[in-house]
């Protein structure tokens, strides 16, 4: 069954904010609903991220400092596009699309670590991906730390390529349309 594609009103940049919800279930058999996301799950979120381990782990993040940490979550929710991913109520994971020049958005996930490796995270990068393009996104990067080779085998097969690389991390893109 398709999602029902509701209107919502224009997000960060010209983007809209996400506007339908999608639920899955994992490989492990949870239920988990992608939603929008909506302020009354702000402390789950931080729980979330304070929960997260090992902290600073992926390109510094989350923060270590918890007030710092806090700002970092309040800063993503104010620039973004934002997701949730529900399981019983709490938050277990968050994606975020970035408003950037030329049409297009950086792309950020996380998932908790109980929730790893269950198809959570792919599932949120096919909805991201299908939102882009009826938002006519041309195209969406992300950066990835080097040893992070989970997420690197997850932008691969959702079609994203490298465009370049530091000492620790590596650049990727997922071209949707022609640059408008």
């Amino acid at each position: 069954m398709k999602p029902l594609l509701v209107e919502a009103s224009r997000g960060v940049g010209n983007m809209r904010f996400f506007s339908f919800t999608k639920t899955i279930e994992s490989e492990e058999g949870h239920l988990v609903t992608i939603i929008p996301y909506e302020e009354r799950y702000f402390t789950s979120l931080i729980h979330m991220y304070d929960t997260y381990n090992p902290l600073g782990s992926v390109q510094g993040l989350p923060p270590l400092d918890r007030e710092k940490r806090h700002q970092w979550v309040q800063d993503l929710i104010g620039r973004g596009a934002n997701l949730l991913a529900m399981h019983e109520d709490v938050v277990i994971g968050q994606a975020s699309l970035f408003s950037m020049p030329a049409n297009w958005a950086e792309y950020f996930i996380f998932i908790h670590q109980d929730f790893q490796r269950q198809g959570i995270g792919t599932a949120i990068t096919f909805y991201i991906i299908d939102w882009a393009r009826q938002e006519n996104l041309s195209t969406i990067w992300v950066t990835i730390e080097r040893r992070n080779y989970m997420a690197i085998a997850l932008c691969r097969s959702a079609g994203f390529r490298r465009i370049g690389s530091g000492d620790s991390e590596l650049e990727m893109v997922l071209t949707l349309s022609q640059e408008q």
